[in-house]
């Protein structure tokens, strides 16, 4: 069995919830000043892949730390199917 990674990549270019702020990358030291390069990453704790922990919406939920990794993987078939940019995968797309 191999991992397939799912995660998005962070950058301006990421899609987001109608609403939430786009990733802003903030230069903070250079090479050329500091003699080292760093960034500040400004964006919502909603941005790119994740998952909300049950704290989120649960008073006494749990915290996304506390959550087990292994509840986070499983085992899965991959479905490779071809669409245009933005267009929705059905149910029709992946009925047997």
């Amino acid at each position: 069995m191999s991992t397939l990674d799912l995660t998005l990549t962070i950058s301006k270019n990421l899609p987001m919830f109608p609403g939430s702020p786009k990733p802003q990358f903030i230069s903070w030291s250079t090479i050329n000043k500091d003699g080292y390069n760093l960034e500040l990453l400004f964006l919502s704790s909603h941005s790119g892949t994740h998952m909300d922990a049950p704290y989120h919406f649960i008073k006494n939920g749990k915290k996304i730390h506390e959550i087990p990794v292994s509840r986070l993987t499983s085992n899965a078939i991959l479905i490779k199917l071809r669409k245009k940019a933005n267009q929705a995968i059905s149910k029709n797309d992946i009925k047997v």
